[in-house]
């Protein structure tokens, strides 16, 4: 599938607040290397997540996006295991079926199929 990702700046700032927590989920799981998506997937959901204007979350504390900058750096077991319990509840309350959709949802919406 091939992503129009001049898009991306465009969905990041159109996502709910739901879809933000989901962006801030996947990118400590990429952020941890705990996501099974394939390098280009991980760079797009990364930049992604980048994009997000306001990261405001009621389900995350701003600690959380340092821990993501620390982990693209130089992850450690230390910074693994700071992430972990972050990651974990957070996939508790959005449940998988509902993660695959939002990755879903945003590839279609990256989709340069779809766009054409």
């Amino acid at each position: 599938m091939n992503f129009d990702k001049n898009r991306l700046a465009e969905i990041a700032a159109a996502l709910s607040p739901f879809e933000i927590d989901c962006a801030i989920t996947v990118a400590l799981k990429i952020s941890d290397d705990t996501c099974k998506m394939g390098t280009g997937q991980r760079a797009l959901f990364m930049a992604l997540y980048d994009l997000v204007p306001d990261k405001s979350s009621a389900m995350f504390a701003e600690d959380a996006h340092a821990l993501i900058l620390q982990g693209r750096s130089a992850l450690s077991d230390e910074i693994a295991a700071a992430i972990k319990p972050l990651r974990e509840s957070a996939m508790d309350a959005i449940t998988r079926p509902k993660m695959k959709a939002f990755k879903a949802s945003i590839r279609a919406r990256l989709s340069a199929d779809e766009a054409a």
